[in-house]
């Protein structure tokens, strides 16, 4: 059998734990909420400016994002 003082360590840290499971959801939403918007601009940007040069520069900012290096920037 567990002590008196074991299961108040237990509670305490069962309630720390859902303390910051709740804070983690929050964080998550907050970061869906923000993905959406950056994929809004994005496709703002995309609509304002549809020419190659736009869609090269997204290409290489991808390859970037995915991949931690600079792309090659093609030659004109």
């Amino acid at each position: 059998m567990l002590d008196a003082d074991t299961r108040r360590d237990i509670e305490s840290l069962k309630r720390e734990l859902k303390i910051f499971e709740d804070e983690e959801a929050q964080l998550l939403k907050e970061l869906d909420v923000c993905r959406a918007r950056k994929a809004d601009i994005k496709d703002k940007l995309r609509k304002l400016s549809d020419d190659d040069k736009y869609q090269s520069d997204m290409l290489a900012m991808v390859y970037q994002q995915r991949h931690g290096k600079p792309a090659a920037k093609p030659e004109e």
